[in-house]
């Protein structure tokens, strides 16, 4: 499904990311493994991570180089798409699974633990989308257009909706999902496709977590999520933009976008608080409107 394709995989070192590199690979793609090596928290930087994924890679016959780096820096990712293109001629796809974890309650997080959450996972993806899209948008002109579109794959999460004791975690990814929305509008006329994937799996990352409780690693592991993103990075999603996919075991899911739920007119001819409190129970009849839910 990838053959002839080259495609960046960030966050390749651990995980969902590591997994995806590893079947990106196996589907037949060139891979350039990015990951700095970090605790689950974002402390440290470790090289190995990345050269493990890759010797993973080779060890079955596949091609793949190891960059040590962090997303957030926009030098750095543009050094990353221009040494992957120099290594190989051109970048077809990227994904981008790099991220960190710093829970706490929101009355007691401080400016640390939500700073290094929304700049690895949000700056990150806009740092990448940043290098890939001017990358892709020079060559497009210049080739005259591509022979196949070029695909870039966020990497949201169920718990963008929201989730006790991630404030940071779940603000990033919602904000994630816009940054994709507004990406896949502006990058359609240079044939690139801009989607998100909601994975749910036991890694380092979830493995604490209530909801992942008892989880057999054989059903829920990382490597249950891997059709989506590969399926994204190919020809047989030529055409799909702006759609997010929830995969989780053996489910796979559209997610829809925030949508209006029902609309009324005033019957005043401009709204009051007042009108608004009278027909309350018209406006949300049907929808639930205090949301004591908490997803993973």
């Amino acid at each position: 499904m990838l053959e002839d394709r080259v495609c960046i995989v960030c966050g390749g070192g651990n995980g969902i990311g590591e997994e995806t590199a590893v079947a990106m690979a196996e589907a037949g793609a060139t891979v350039v493994v990015n990951d700095l090596g970090v605790d689950v928290s974002g402390e440290g930087a470790d090289e190995q991570p990345a050269e493990e994924t890759v010797e993973r890679i080779e060890d079955t016959g596949g091609e793949a180089m190891a960059h040590f780096g962090d997303v957030t820096e926009l030098a750095y990712t543009e050094q990353l798409v221009a040494d992957a293109v120099e290594e190989y001629g051109a970048v077809h796809a990227v994904a981008n699974f790099a991220g960190v974890l710093r829970d706490s309650m929101l009355f007691k997080m401080d400016e640390a633990e939500w700073d290094t959450v929304v700049d690895v996972h949000l700056k990150g993806h806009f740092s990448l989308l940043r290098a890939a899209s001017s990358h892709w948008r020079d060559r497009y002109k210049q080739d005259d257009g591509f022979e196949r579109e070029r695909s870039f794959v966020c990497v949201s999460s169920g718990v963008s909706v929201g989730n006790v004791g991630q404030a940071n975690y779940s603000a990033a990814k919602a904000g994630i999902l816009g940054l994709m929305r507004t990406a896949a509008l502006e990058l359609d006329q240079y044939d690139v496709r801009v989607n998100a994937m909601w994975p749910t799996a036991l890694t380092r990352m979830t493995e604490d977590l209530p909801g992942m409780a008892g989880v057999d690693p054989d059903d829920m592991g990382p490597q249950h999520t891997t059709a989506v993103p590969v399926f994204l990075a190919g020809e047989a999603a030529e055409g799909v933009t702006g759609c997010t996919l929830a995969i989780a075991g053996d489910s796979v899911a559209i997610v829809s976008d925030p949508e209006r739920e029902r609309t009324l007119s005033s019957e005043e001819g401009q709204w009051s608080p007042d009108e608004i409190a009278d027909r309350w129970e018209e406006l949300t009849d049907g929808f639930e409107t205090r949301r004591m839910t908490s997803g993973y």
